[in-house]
């Protein structure tokens, strides 16, 4: 039974796994192996995929089955963790007031303006971008986490489900 491995210039200690699948997986498998991966065989791209699969498996990334209980907990640490986050970067936010004197003065000049012209200011500012952009940016790609808004380049932020 060896002949077959000099034929087919394999090394001695190769040994043969059969396997049955659907046509449609073994089609899919061959396909991904000629383009996207420009393996020489199925096999080898196959043996790889089962590498990887079992380092994930190794790592923890991959639960066993039956393991609901364990995604919901770890579901919920997730969301308390997040919601810690958000006190921390808040109590960091609260430690810079934009009512500061020091703060406003920077906008006034010895001509008289309306309260609206200082307040144009005060948002154009750079310390006012810095306060509000990243928790506002933060914020929203933690929606788009949950599903909850959408984003698309070129035209932006929405509610998710809203019409295409």
């Amino acid at each position: 039974m060896t002949g077959w491995k000099e034929n087919m210039g394999m090394s001695q200690d190769t040994g043969l796994v059969k396997i049955y699948v659907p046509m449609s997986h073994k089609e899919t498998w061959q396909q991904e192996a000629d383009e996207k991966k420009n393996y020489k065989s199925t096999s080898k791209y196959l043996h790889e995929l089962i590498q990887e699969a079992r380092a994930i498996r190794d790592e923890g990334f991959l639960a066993p089955q039956g393991s609901d209980q364990e995604v919901q907990r770890l579901k919920k640490k997730i969301e308390e963790l997040e919601d810690r986050l958000a006190q921390a970067k808040q109590q960091n936010r609260d430690s810079v007031t934009i009512d500061d004197s020091a703060f406003l003065k920077q906008f006034l000049t010895e001509e008289y303006q309306t309260f609206d012209g200082v307040l144009q200011k005060v948002v154009e500012s750079d310390t006012v971008d810095e306060l509000l952009r990243e928790p506002i940016e933060d914020e929203l790609y933690f929606l788009a986490d949950r599903e909850e808004v959408e984003f698309e380049h070129g035209h932006g932020w929405r509610l998710a489900g809203g019409e295409e």
